[in-house]
């Protein structure tokens, strides 16, 4: 073997190798160069066949007693993951957001028959064609809405009271109805106010506020000049109406206390006695 070797070295020395013949004998120190290639061709197709087998859910867990989740599995759950749709309840919720009150025209609803009391309390302001709107507004309370609508139409204002004096009685027409679960009896009014107070602050200036003064001094709660001005003597006078008249203390002339304020005003004005409620 050795001498076979030398002889082979001494050849290689003395001759020069051709290309061909390096081939060769590379070939020949690695004859399974060919067989790899060949496996590795082989695993990579054996890899594809077992990827395309489990994209169709066949299982390739080699013991059922592992536990472990199969690469089908793991595809099943994915394609159900990305394919999966919301569920939905079977009864969905209206939108309300956009249905216009009840006593808006246009509600499925039939109209519930107005009473005689409400009708004959209507007709004696001339404002029967509110019957319907009213009548809504007492059963669900709302009375801002259709007072205002009242009131831009005709310029009559819906007094709302817990009490009546007998001299309101003999001057308005008054409708008694009963609210809320307990029943309470509350009494509702119109009038015509000669004028509104919207803003009642310390300094502010305004015709309502002259005219508020006007009347206070009738009543002799104000005795300072009428100048339309708020300063304490006016807001004094306000708070003590509201404490004689037994009405919310808000010291804001609102429209209960404005509606008292101008009663009891125009009886001063047109009688020299002193009026008691």
């Amino acid at each position: 073997m050795t001498i076979g070797i030398m002889g082979i070295m001494e050849k290689l020395n003395s001759q020069k190798i051709s290309r061909p013949a390096v081939t060769n004998f590379r070939h020949d120190l690695i004859p399974n160069k060919l067989l790899s290639t060949r496996k590795w061709h082989a695993l990579v197709a054996a890899t594809a066949i077992i990827l395309l087998i489990s994209a169709v859910g066949v299982n390739f867990s080699m013991s059922p007693d592992t536990g472990m989740v199969s690469v089908g599995e793991l595809l099943n759950q994915a394609s159900k993951l990305s394919t999966r749709t919301p569920s939905l309840p079977d009864k969905l919720p209206q939108n309300t957001a956009s249905q216009p009150p009840l006593f808006f025209a246009g509600h499925d609803e039939e109209q519930p028959r107005v009473p005689h009391a409400i009708v004959e309390f209507l007709k004696s302001y001339s404002l029967s064609k509110f019957k319907n709107a009213f009548y809504d507004a007492l059963r669900f309370r709302q009375y801002k809405r259709v007072a205002e609508q009242i009131y831009r139409s005709t310029g009559y204002e819906l007094i709302r009271l817990d009490y009546v004096p007998g001299f309101i009685r003999n001057t308005h027409a008054v409708l008694t109805y009963p609210l809320g679960s307990e029943r309470k009896e509350s009494y509702f009014l119109f009038w015509h106010p000669p004028f509104r107070v919207k803003n009642f602050y310390y300094t502010y200036k305004g015709h309502d506020i002259f005219f508020l003064q006007k009347k206070l001094a009738a009543l002799k709660l104000y005795d300072q000049r009428s100048d339309g001005i708020v300063g304490p003597e006016l807001l004094y006078a306000v708070v003590q109406f509201q404490k004689q008249m037994a009405l919310q203390l808000t010291g804001f002339p609102d429209q209960n206390t404005l509606f008292f304020i101008c009663q009891l005003a125009n009886i001063s004005e047109n009688s020299p006695l002193d009026p008691t409620p």
